[in-house]
């Protein structure tokens, strides 16, 4: 937050509310924190009303170095034929990718995710293929994606606290859908338990 200790029970201000907003996203970007951490503490960080909340949304990372900006991700560029391309786990998501298949499937879970800016610029283009992009809760994201014989479903992405990161999705797919989606990784391990 500042450098002078504040009270915990303190209001905290706007200003203190984006200073800590953005040092969570450092932290992303230095890989100290996933995506989907990252969207659950700025919005809490949103949401906080005292010093001693937004205390508790960095206790666990290193002060804040204010002389090194995070540096973006080399851009990225994947692509397949007769097979899908797929990222997810714990993975460093470019600033700027690419991800192509023709008969096959484009699927970025970015769940895991490390991010090295607030904003990513994503292309997925499959044909005879669906793309599918699963993102954490509380992100902002942008489907600017068009599909010829095939649907767009965008499923998350609008509702975000401010400051949250922005993902903005382009490309499309010929015969196949596009569907932009949300799914906590708790869920998911308990979908897979069931199967079991």
């Amino acid at each position: 937050m500042t450098d002078e200790p504040q009270p915990p029970d303190l209001r905290a201000s706007d200003a203190e509310r984006e200073t800590t907003i953005e040092r969570l996203r450092v932290a992303a970007c230095e890989g100290r924190l996933t995506l989907e951490e990252l969207t659950d503490r700025i919005e809490a960080a949103a949401q906080a009303r005292t010093c001693g909340e937004l205390d508790t949304l960095v206790r666990d990372l290193p002060a804040a170095a204010t002389d090194r900006p995070p540096l973006p991700g080399a851009p990225v560029k994947q692509s397949s034929v007769f097979g899908d391309v797929r990222r997810s786990g714990q993975w460093l998501v470019p600033a700027q990718g690419s991800w192509q298949t023709v008969f096959g499937d484009v699927v970025l879970d970015l769940r895991e995710a490390r991010i090295p800016a607030a904003e990513l610029q994503l292309r997925a283009s499959s044909v005879f293929g669906d793309i599918d992009v699963l993102v954490p809760e509380g992100v902002e994201v942008e489907a600017r994606t068009r599909t010829v014989f095939g649907d767009v479903r965008q499923e998350a992405g609008d509702a975000h606290a401010p400051g949250a990161p922005r993902i903005v999705v382009t490309g499309g797919s010929v015969f196949g859908d596009v569907k932009v989606r949300h799914q906590r990784l708790r869920e998911r391990l308990v979908e897979r338990w069931r199967e079991r």
